[in-house]
Formats: C-alpha cells, sequence, structure tokens
C-alpha cells in the first residue's frame, strides 16, 4: 500500500466544507485503557468550494474522514475510508448528507436531554452491550427502525465530539448565578445575577459584574477559565437540556453546573432561576454523558485496530476497561457539577420484615332489664258443715310469665400493637432496579422536578440509595454490578418527597399515582420502588407506622379499595384511591399506606 494518496471528493452541496481526518494518538500495543488515549485528534487536510470538486491528499493512518460545514464545523458526513481500495476511491457530498445529519442531531439533543426515554435507553443499552466489532451495523440497525435511516455509528461520533468539544451548538448570552449550598432546610434559588457568560462564533467568554472579561476554553464539555481548579478560577460542564420543567420543551439549550474559586455556580439561558435544576441535572443526566463518551472511544478504538492490523481480542481488551475508567472520570467531574444531590444522611436500611402481634381488649358492659307479668287463678272451694263451721280450700294456681329483654352496650376497646405486617421482598428479575431507576427518571425529566423539589426537606442523600437497592444484588447482578451513586438520585428524590410530612399524604400519593401513570411501570418494578420507601429509615414515618392501630381485616379493607379502583388496568387509579383512604377518620400514615400498596402489588 503506497505511503500517501489522494481521495476525490465530489460535492453538489452548496456550502463551503473542510475536510479533516479524525484519528485517535499514536496506538499502542497492548492497547491503553486511558479514555484520554481515544480522543480523536482532529487534522484539515483540505477544502472543498460549494459544488465542486477536490483531491484531498491523505496517508496510510487515514481510516475515517469526517466532513464539516467551513461556517460552524458541523459534520455532515463521517467516512471510514476504505484501506483496500484508497487510490480509486470518490466520495459524493451533497445536500441530502446534510439533511440527515441535521435528523442526526435532534435525535443526539433528544438522547442527550431526555436520556430516559425508551429509544435513548434503547441505544445507550445497545452501545454497552454490544461487541465494538459489530456495534456500526447494529447501531446501523437501530437508526434505521428509529426515524433516522442512514444515520451511522461514526457521524453520531462525530456529532458528539462537535457537541462536547466546540462552542457552536448553543451559541448566546448565559446568566450567571452562585446558589447556596443545599441544606437539610432544602434548597435556595440565587436571587442575584453575577455574571454573564457569551458565546458566540466558537469563542466563549465570562465577565463578571464590574469585572474584567475573561476567555473560556471548551473540552469534553467543561468551560473553564485558564488555569481553573477546584478551588480557583471558573470550572464548569456543560449540559444539554430541554426546558421542560419551566414549561418550554421545545427549547434546548446548554445549561452549565460547576464551581467559582470552590463556590457552587450555574449558569442558564434566561434570567431568573425559577427552580433548582442544577442540584440534580448532572446526576440524571449521567447516562447521557456516559454514552457519549463510550461512543466516541469505541470507535477510535475501532480505528486504531484497524490502524495496527489488530483483531477482535485486542479490540475486546482495548474497550473492555474503557467504560470503568470512563464512569471513574464523570464521577469526578460529578464531585463538583452535582454537589447538592449528596445532601442529607446517607440512605440507611430499616428492618421492616417483623412479625405482627395484634391484641385486641374488649369490654363489654350489659345492661338487663326484666319486665314480670304475674297472672293469678284463684279457684275457692267452700265446703260447709252442718255445725256452720265452714272449712275453706282455697287452691290457688300462679302462672307467672317473666319477659326478659336483654339491651347489650358494648364498649369495645382495641388496642392494636401494630409492628404491622410490612413485607419488602421483592422477587427483583434481571434487570429490574434498571428499569425501576430509568421509569422515574424519565418521570422527573419529563416533567416532575418542579413537584419533587418545590419546598422540600432534604432526609437523605437522593445518590446514596445503593444501599437500600443492595438488598437485591444477588438476584439483578448485572445492574447492581455497574450501578453508579449517580444513578440513583431519581429514586432518591422521590423517596425524600415521600417522606416530606409537611406535604399532605394525599399530595404524596397523588404524585406517586402520576409516577405510576407516566412511568408504565408494572408490578414488580413498582414494587422495589415502594419497598425502598419502606427500608428506608425516618424518624418520624417510623414512629407514625409504629403507633398506627388498626385489625388485619381493616388493612385488607384498604387493600381491596386499591384493587378496585385499579380493576380496569389503570395502577395509577388503584394510587389515587390508596390517596384519599381513611380510616377512624384519619388518613393513613405514609409506611402504613406503602404496606397496603405492597400487598395490593403483589395481588
Amino acid at each position: 500500500m503506497a505511503s500517501s494518496y489522494t481521495i476525490t471528493i465530489n460535492s453538489t452541496y452548496g456550502t463551503a466544507v473542510d475536510v479533516y481526518s479524525a484519528m485517535a494518538s499514536t496506538p499502542s500495543d497492548p492497547p491503553s485503557s486511558e479514555p484520554a488515549d481515544y480522543v480523536p485528534i482532529y487534522t484539515k487536510l483540505g477544502t472543498v468550494a460549494p459544488n465542486g470538486t477536490a483531491k484531498i491528499p491523505a496517508s496510510d493512518f487515514v481510516l475515517k474522514l469526517v466532513i464539516v460545514r467551513q461556517s460552524d464545523r458541523f459534520p455532515v458526513r463521517a467516512v471510514v475510508v476504505d484501506q483496500l481500495d484508497v487510490p480509486s476511491q470518490t466520495i459524493l457530498l451533497g445536500a441530502a448528507d446534510e439533511a440527515l445529519a441535521e435528523k442526526g442531531w435532534a435525535f443526539y439533543q433528544t438522547f442527550s436531554s431526555q436520556p430516559y426515554a425508551p429509544e435513548s435507553l434503547n441505544f445507550a443499552n445497545l452501545v454497552e452491550t454490544t461487541d465494538a466489532g459489530s456495534l456500526a451495523s447494529a447501531t446501523a440497525d437501530f437508526f434505521n427502525q428509529n426515524g433516522v435511516p442512514g444515520f451511522t455509528f461514526a457521524l453520531f461520533s462525530a456529532i458528539g465530539y462537535w457537541a462536547t468539544n466546540l462552542l457552536y451548538a448553543f451559541p448566546g448570552t448565559y446568566y450567571c448565578y452562585e446558589p447556596p449550598a443545599a441544606s437539610s432546610m432544602g434548597f435556595i434559588l440565587p436571587a442575584n445575577c453575577v455574571g454573564k457568560i457569551s458565546i458566540a462564533g466558537g469563542a466563549a467568554t465570562y465577565t463578571p459584574n464590574g469585572g474584567n472579561q475573561a476567555a473560556l476554553s471548551f473540552n469534553a464539555s467543561s468551560l473553564t477559565s485558564v488555569g481553573a481548579t477546584a478551588a480557583s478560577g471558573l470550572s464548569l460542564t456543560a449540559i444539554i437540556r430541554d426546558l421542560s420543567w419551566e414549561g418550554k420543551p421545545s427549547t434546548v439549550t446548554w445549561g452549565f453546573v460547576g464551581t467559582n474559586d470552590g463556590k457552587q455556580f450555574i449558569a442558564q439561558s434566561y434570567e431568573d432561576p425559577s427552580l433548582p435544576w442544577y442540584s440534580v441535572l448532572y446526576d440524571l443526566a449521567y447516562g447521557a454523558f456516559f454514552t457519549v463518551q463510550l461512543v466516541m472511544a469505541v470507535d477510535a478504538a475501532i480505528d486504531l485496530a484497524k490502524a495496527l492490523g489488530k483483531g477482535a481480542k485486542w479490540l475486546s481488551d482495548a474497550t473492555s476497561k474503557l467504560a470503568d475508567r470512563i464512569r471513574g472520570s464523570l464521577n469526578e467531574t460529578g464531585d463538583s457539577a452535582a454537589p447538592d444531590t449528596g445532601v442529607g444522611d446517607t440512605a440507611d436500611p430499616v428492618n421492616v420484615d417483623i412479625d405482627i402481634d395484634i391484641d385486641i381488649d374488649v369490654d363489654v358492659d350489659v345492661d338487663i332489664d326484666i319486665d314480670i307479668d304475674v297472672d293469678v287463678d284463684v279457684d275457692v272451694d267452700v265446703d260447709v258443715d252442718v255445725d256452720f263451721v265452714a272449712v275453706v280450700d282455697v287452691d290457688v294456681d300462679v302462672d307467672v310469665d317473666v319477659d326478659i329483654d336483654v339491651v347489650t352496650d358494648t364498649d369495645t376497646d382495641i388496642d392494636i400493637d401494630v409492628d404491622t405486617d410490612i413485607d419488602t421482598d421483592v422477587d427483583v428479575q434481571p434487570g429490574g432496579i434498571g428499569k425501576a431507576l430509568s421509569g422515574i427518571g424519565n418521570w422527573i425529566m419529563k416533567k416532575a422536578l418542579p413537584t419533587l423539589v418545590e419546598g422540600v426537606a432534604i432526609y437523605v442523600a437522593f445518590n446514596s440509595f445503593g444501599k437500600i437497592l443492595d438488598a437485591w444484588k444477588q438476584a439483578d447482578e448485572q445492574d447492581m454490578a455497574n450501578l453508579q451513586p449517580r444513578q440513583t438520585t431519581g429514586l432518591g428524590l422521590l423517596v425524600n418527597y415521600m417522606l416530606n410530612d409537611k406535604i399532605p399524604i394525599k399530595a404524596r400519593w397523588t404524585t406517586f399515582g402520576e409516577y405510576v401513570a407516566t412511568s408504565g411501570a408494572d408490578a414488580g418494578t413498582l414494587q422495589i420502588t415502594v419497598s425502598s420507601i419502606l427500608q428506608t429509615k425516618n424518624a418520624t414515618a417510623d414512629a407514625a407506622q409504629a403507633a398506627w392501630k388498626w385489625s388485619t381485616s381493616d388493612e385488607q379493607a384498604a387493600v381491596t379499595a386499591m384493587k378496585n379502583a385499579g380493576s380496569g388496568g389503570d395502577p395509577d387509579k388503584a394510587f389515587e384511591a390508596l390517596a384519599t383512604y381513611t380510616y377512624g377518620g384519619k388518613d393513613l400514615p405514609l409506611k402504613v399506606g406503602a404496606a397496603v400498596a405492597m400487598k395490593y402489588l403483589k395481588g
């Protein structure tokens, strides 16, 4: 094979483009396991005029070309070079390529801003579980089936690089704030804008109020000032988000979270934050960050394997460790990007598998009213002797009818030692924990965050629910093996909200019903969620449960009410019934209601 050659590009596209090679650093053998070694290096090879033809010089190691719009470097096509027939290779470029790339960019935005949507989860799972050598064909099939036919793994990777390393995606002005650190009392929205970030023409600057403008650099989703560290300078992470929580789901933009001189710092595309989105967004978007980074790393590893002439084993060795290294890197970033999710006590499982003793004391007072009717029949027989001495024999027959009316006044004092029979055992199937977390995440990302964080006290660290989920580790080893603390944030938000006794119990179970309706979760998945509520230690909820008094039949009546309400195949209706259910004129305490829900879900 020649050491250099040319590739011809014929363009009917009416916009000037630049042509780049996209290769990672010099390949090594054995392969490196550091993600930084798989970041592609873009080298400009030439330019193609609008509707023009160009011959692009290349070398042996050029395995991938990325053709970008000259104006904003947006990739309109990614081409894997055929090394077996390079000299005769001609690449055609047209307006249809740009249209396809724009559709791919729309998918990328949805994937990044709604990582729990079903198609997003399917794509993430495909990338993580498919052998690297088969990813190109597997993802091509996925895109064909999900509304982006013709889109490729290589182009997704190129768009990922563009979106995480260049500043063209969402230009504009971003308003900066320093939110007070969250505490057990909840979140306090920042009131005063402290500066502005301006993004235009692929460059960014930060201008603090009353201060001098400073240039910012952008690399791997990090927007930083020169020499920034965790304690000094500006260090932010860019997150693609739509504004669903603010009622503007059609608006997609960046949100920035991080620190400035060690203090929490955010930047957003509108003034006056209306809710603390920044407190949890990094953790909720963690899965999307991970998948995008993994795609780019695996894509580069595939190219390197070809450059070295290595086969499947080399590629497998190269990619097997990349996922863990990427997780570690993203977790480190999250320490500054999402500090609020760690506020509160670590989730501490409470033992709720208790056998119940119900003692019932019944005092009965009986009042007896006796009515006696006496009928007296007197028969008189008179015998008269001649001596006029009269001997009188009197036979008296007395009939006594006694009518007894018994009026029973029963005063029943029922003392129930309610260690209520709370069953937290769940038959968790493989993949069940992932389904539970994804369903909650999808509901939160779509609309639920404003409800879950508005005025909420923080009882438990949102990202600490791995300890609760660990109860089912043996049943779902795969999900638990790769579960990162940040991925439990959604579950933590929901349970924390349910524990908030300042919110009426009706509102809490109504909100839970909305989650059931939105997520479409099956009974087994819902059991994991409800069991997590029961297992989470909380002094107020545990005391209320311990003080509750009712009988087994009373509890069963509540279960029956849920069954009747949900009999039409709408389990959310069952939870609406639970929200309004009372006993003795009182609302059911949270964990008593949760125990009822568990019995309902187990059928």
